[in-house]
């Protein structure tokens, strides 16, 4: 696992409170005065008033005598099935999908729930252009994916248009509680311009779960194999004039995992979670929504899945790790606050705040190498870390719907701050070695001693964006983005003291062209920036790393169908790249490597026929390693599939018009992963492989229950094979029952 030290400093509370409101006093100035001199007659100005709030009814109940009746709140981008018409994600603004010059997807609740998703890497199983579980069975909560050929394990992270992507520790990450999600967008390619720093295969933005005007409820019970229980509730409640709206989701979950170790008598790693997550939504006008939310997330986890190779390349089932060492604890938890205020028809202020820290303790052994003496018994190290991940983020951003003549324009000005803290203490020691033949598991192992890091990093980023959305008539969409980021990054340890600051301009422009009959062509380039911790062999500090991309694609949405089609051609290019310098003595890297991506992605959400919903994705990449001093030049990247395709069919019974089949419904699914290289020659590889899902639902009433199979016919895969080391095995079949009451 990369290494890269983190720091954690104490945040100046004056400092923070100053930020606060300098972010909405400086763009608040003079709104309404400038106001009084704009009035807009654009008819598509009336549809994207509507973002956030929409009246039920112009008439007050006539049964609550002196009581405001305020307007109920409709969620922005409300889906129907597996389709979702708008996001504000791609651009910041409630945009539809088809008018945004990136390629999106939008994966929603109704998906979720009907695939029976239990974390990050099955929700994105069904989009185009990602690839997941490529370490195979990850159940440490780590969210591993590519994206366009680019890792975007921490780089992709992101929560409600916020960053929450921490500086890389040994072992700290955020993770994921997929069942507190509303829906996760994806937004593929280089997107800085919106969010600051990324890198360029793009990034993942999961949509909170949060108050509405009509409060949903359940409660959920879940089994599984691998002896998998889980109690999950869903509760929501809301005054009579809903001005006030509160939401609960908490789960608790027990479960062992297909890590199996060997000649234990069937010894599992286990993994247990506890999550809680309120909100709290006030309305007191119809133009001001404050919404609350808050998240506790504690993580325990004793998978390890580094499965260990004889010393003749064959794959074994003996575990590097022991069960009674492995460690995986985190307490993760965050606070935050979205803020949004119409002042007239023409300006509306948003601002997003959130709080988040993560505290870890972790306990691991690696491998070192055979012993010459034993062929068999590989020698092991004990490696025991203490970290803090805290992260402070808020966006602050004024919109405004102004006409130019014959131009209509959306524009944003926006600010943003990124402060990340984070500290490591790194302990090694020796370990007792295991025979590849016959493991032995259980033996005592010593908390290791010996300090090897103890160090703090903070990244202080603070970022300011430009964007207009120029309509011309009722066809031409033109979006033009610009923003600068400065990026300060302090790092020190006993040993040594860095501070470095660079800088960044980013950019993007898109053009649309609408068809009355829901196809939208478009054309963009867009750039993204990624600051890295370290120096070059001249004891300079890195770089960011840079990114751009030249993409052109078609979005096609019938008129009244609930259907959107998406195909897109990219060419990417990331520079400023590390590769090996040749001439260093301490095999320090310098900054003249560069990895190319273009390919094509097509991907479908649409409902075939009544009750019947379909995706279909199918992606090509060509990644290649362009510049390098390494043996990688003109490569391929390790793990990434060149081809990837798949599809879900979800079908309601209830179509039929059968009485005794109403409340049932079946569906299935197909993935197809191609063969990927598993060293930096190209000389390995791992072969193509095809999965099969499964999903048998009954609806009645208040109840539902629902089984899904993954893997149905427990297809034995590898996800990667790391030569002459370790293997990293598909997942197994896994079969999970949910049994739902609504109320």
């Amino acid at each position: 696992m990369k290494i890269l030290i983190n720091n954690k400093t104490k945040i100046n509370p004056k400092k923070l409170m100053s930020l606060l409101g300098l972010h909405f006093a400086v763009l608040a100035t003079s709104i309404d005065g400038f106001a009084q001199s704009q009035q807009t007659n654009n008819p598509e100005d009336a549809r994207g008033q509507q973002a956030q709030v929409m009246p039920e009814s112009g008439e007050p109940d006539s049964n609550q005598a002196g009581v405001s009746v305020l307007p109920a709140m409709t969620i922005t981008g409300a889906s129907v099935g597996y389709v979702t018409k708008s996001s504000s994600s791609g651009t910041k603004t409630d945009t539809p999908l088809v008018e945004v010059p990136q390629s999106i997807s939008v994966v929603t609740r109704n998906e979720l729930d009907a695939r029976g998703v239990q974390d990050m890497s099955e929700a994105l199983r069904y989009t185009s252009g990602v690839a997941v579980d490529q370490w195979g069975f990850e159940g440490r909560g780590y969210e591993y994916l590519l994206m366009r050929g680019f890792q975007g394990l921490t780089t992709s992270l992101f929560r409600d248009g916020l960053s929450m992507a921490a500086q890389e520790l040994y072992f700290n990450s955020f993770i994921t509680e997929t069942y507190g999600l509303e829906r996760i967008d994806v937004l593929r390619g280089p997107t800085s311009v919106t969010f600051g720093r990324g890198d360029a295969g793009g990034i993942v933005n999961r949509i909170t779960k949060r108050p509405n005007a009509d409060p949903y409820r359940e409660i959920e019970l879940q089994y599984g194999n691998f002896d998998r229980k889980r109690v999950a509730a869903d509760l929501g409640f809301a005054n009579n004039d809903r001005t006030l709206m509160f939401r609960l989701v908490t789960l608790g979950l027990d479960s062992d995992t297909q890590i199996r170790y060997p000649n234990t008598g069937g010894d599992r790693a286990g993994l247990r979670r506890f999550y809680i997550a309120p909100s709290l939504t006030w309305q007191p006008t119809a133009d001001t929504t404050v919404t609350l939310l808050g998240e506790v997330l504690n993580n325990r986890a004793q998978a390890s899945p580094f499965f260990l190779l004889a010393p003749d390349g064959r794959r074994t089932d003996v575990l590097q790790g022991d069960p009674k060492f492995i460690k995986y604890a985190t307490n993760q938890s965050s606070f935050g606050y979205q803020i949004e205020h119409n002042f007239n028809e023409i300006f509306t202020a948003r601002q997003n705040f959130r709080y988040m820290q993560q505290d870890g303790d972790f306990n691991e052994l690696f491998r070192t190498d055979f012993d010459p003496d034993i062929a068999t018994l590989m020698r092991r190290r004990a490696i025991s870390t203490q970290e803090r991940s805290t992260q402070t983020v808020i966006d602050t951003h004024i919109q405004a719907k102004l006409n130019t003549g014959p131009l209509h324009h959306t524009a944003l000005l926006g600010v943003d701050w990124n402060i990340t803290n984070a500290s490591l203490k790194s302990f090694s020691g020796d370990a007792p070695g295991i025979d590849v033949i016959n493991p032995q598991y259980g033996v005592p192992i010593l908390k290791p001693d010996m300090l090897t890091m103890d160090a703090k990093q903070e990244v202080d980023q603070l970022g300011v964006y430009l964007q207009d959305q120029i309509r011309y008539g009722d066809n031409w969409i033109l979006t033009l983005s610009g923003r600068y980021d400065r990026v300060d990054t302090s790092t020190k340890s006993v040993a040594f003291k860095d501070v470095a600051k660079v800088d960044a301009y980013t950019g993007r422009a898109g053009l649309s062209y609408l068809f009355s009959n829901g196809i939208a062509p478009y054309v963009s380039y867009s750039q993204s920036f990624l600051p890295i911790a370290g120096f070059d062999s001249g004891m300079n500090a890195y770089k960011p790393t840079r990114a751009t991309q030249y993409e052109v694609g078609v979005k096609y949405q019938p008129a009244g169908a609930r259907s959107l089609y998406t195909l897109a051609l990219f060419d990417l290019t990331k520079s400023n790249v590390l590769t090996p310098d040749p001439d260093d003595p301490f095999f320090r890297n310098r900054q003249t490597g560069e990895v190319g991506s273009r390919g094509v992605e097509l991907e479908a959400r649409t409902e075939l026929l009544r009750g019947l919903n379909f995706i279909g994705t199918f992606t090509y990449h060509e990644v290649t390693v362009t510049k390098s001093t390494n043996i990688d030049l003109r490569k391929m990247p390790i793990q990434v599939p060149t081809t990837m395709a798949s599809g879900w069919l979800d079908y309601s019974l209830a179509s039929l018009g059968i009485d005794w089949l109403r409340g049932f419904g079946i569906g299935g699914g197909i993935r197809y992963v191609g063969r990927i290289f598993n060293d930096l020659e190209n000389a390995s590889t791992t072969p193509s492989y095809t999965l099969f899902d499964a999903m048998l639902r009954y609806d009645n009433g208040p109840w539902m229950f629902i089984v899904n199979a993954s893997n149905v016919f427990n297809n034995k895969y590898l996800s990667y094979n790391d030569p002459g080391w370790r293997v990293y095995p598909g997942l197994e079949r896994t079969v999970v029952g949910t049994l739902k009451f609504r109320f």
